[in-house]
């Protein structure tokens, strides 16, 4: 089972990380302490003021990073899921893992919509990540979720499908 990109969702995606970009840099490069009416804000304090601006700054960074991902995805050939029987190909987020074979999946459960997998030795997966990927792996960690989480927000219509069809292959290894 193969399930491919949906290359109209990524064209949104994209389209609303710049505006959002775009939003952030505004709030950077514009001065808006303007004039006094009397009435208090976060720019009559120096330091809020700062702090606000390095705060949009570090977003934009981050969703600048987003629209980098997004524009990769957008001219991707790779599919986002690939389902076979001797491994399972996950390309469906910034983090994730890539090829993991059957043999390498301890245990499987769902949790805040999304499908989580548990591996016997994560450290082979996660040896290819860089330290912002890993950062973001081990937050998902902390909150409950599996070495390796997959949303099936990005292919909602063959969502229940591939639920189906990862839970037999997973079933058949085990047997």
């Amino acid at each position: 089972m193969i399930i491919k990109q949906n290359k109209r969702q990524t064209v949104f995606y994209l389209i609303f990380m710049v505006v959002l970009v775009a939003f952030c840099l505004c709030f950077v490069i514009i001065d808006w302490k303007g004039g006094s009416d009397g009435n208090a804000t976060i720019a009559d304090s120096v330091f809020l003021y700062w702090l606000f601006k390095v705060l949009c700054f570090l977003c934009c960074i981050v969703l600048a990073a987003a629209s980098v991902y997004f524009v990769r995805q957008l001219f991707s050939k790779k599919p986002l899921i690939e389902i076979c029987d001797e491994y399972f190909y996950d390309n469906s987020s910034a983090i994730a893992l890539g090829r993991i074979e059957w043999c390498d999946i301890e245990r499987v459960y769902s949790k805040g919509g999304y499908l989580n997998i548990k591996l016997k030795n994560p450290q082979k997966y996660f040896e290819r990540k860089n330290w912002i990927q890993l950062m973001l792996i081990k937050s998902n960690l902390k909150l409950g979720y599996g070495d390796a989480c997959i949303t099936t927000q990005r292919f909602s219509k063959d969502a229940v499908k591939f639920i189906e069809e990862f839970r037999k292959r997973w079933e058949n290894y085990n047997q």
